[in-house]
């Protein structure tokens, strides 16, 4: 987890070493329900709104979150909000 103050934004990053996304399903992530994969719901519980609902809330406070797959594994999750 870092936070960057600069050039009048606040920059949060979330980085992990999990499996990332697949390319082709990281656009969905955000989508209400989805699941990357259907079969790990037995070992990670959850619905599928964490992102749905966090996007939501960033965005109505004039934010941006984006998710990105990280060289050498791992997702990297970035909100910035302009700093007040």
């Amino acid at each position: 987890v870092a936070l960057d103050l600069s050039e009048r934004r606040a920059v949060l990053s979330i980085s992990d070493v999990g499996p990332g996304i697949p390319p082709d399903l990281i656009n969905k992530a955000f989508e209400p329900f989805f699941r990357v994969d259907p079969g790990r719901q037995q070992f990670i519980p959850g619905a599928g709104l964490g992102l749905a609902i966090a996007k939501e809330i960033i965005e109505r406070y004039g934010g941006t979150v984006t998710l990105e797959n990280r060289q050498g594994g791992g997702l990297a999750q970035t909100v910035v909000f302009a700093a007040v």
